[in-house]
């Protein structure tokens, strides 16, 4: 199974810069108007964390990522968001949220995370590989983490 989505998320290997350049890159309006540079209104924990580095570049960002149940990884070159919901929008997978896949997440040096300033809400991650992360879900009341039982065997690599 491919969960990997494509075009290829931003990253250090191509236009990208990371996040830390990101008021460089696009202006200062880019804080004060984020609606000019993504699709529609960004999202308000995106731009907490991006704001608190314009002070702090050398600070720490969550990352989150949608993915199937059980994989618990962000890989180097990854697609990531700096929001839980921007990440819940995209596990979600038809009307029943039986179907949805949970969401990982981490805490990462900002430098790590890129963007090609097309869409403030979409990174890519450019750090080392993160495993074993915990699967939550994202409902009313916050993110909860998902109890599973251990599997008896894994099918292998499931990242391409």
């Amino acid at each position: 199974m491919n969960y990997r989505s494509s075009p290829h998320a931003p990253w250090a290997g191509g236009r990208a810069r990371p996040i830390t350049e990101l008021a460089a890159a696009l202006g200062e309006e880019a804080f004060e108007h984020p609606e000019e540079h993504g699709y529609g209104e960004c999202d308000a924990e995106t731009m907490r964390q991006l704001r608190h580095l314009r002070e702090f570049p050398a600070g720490r960002v969550r990352i989150y990522r949608a993915l199937p149940p059980g994989l618990g990884q962000i890989n180097t070159g990854d697609w990531v968001t700096l929001s839980k919901d921007y990440a819940r929008q995209h596990a979600m997978r038809d009307d029943n949220a039986a179907h949805d896949w949970p969401i990982v997440y981490a805490d990462v040096p900002a430098q790590t995370v890129y963007s090609d300033g097309k869409d403030l809400d979409e990174y890519g991650y450019g750090g080392p590989s993160l495993v074993r992360l915990e699967d939550h879900l994202v409902g009313e009341g916050g993110i909860h983490h998902v109890k599973r039982a251990p599997q008896a065997q894994t099918q292998g690599d499931l990242i391409s």
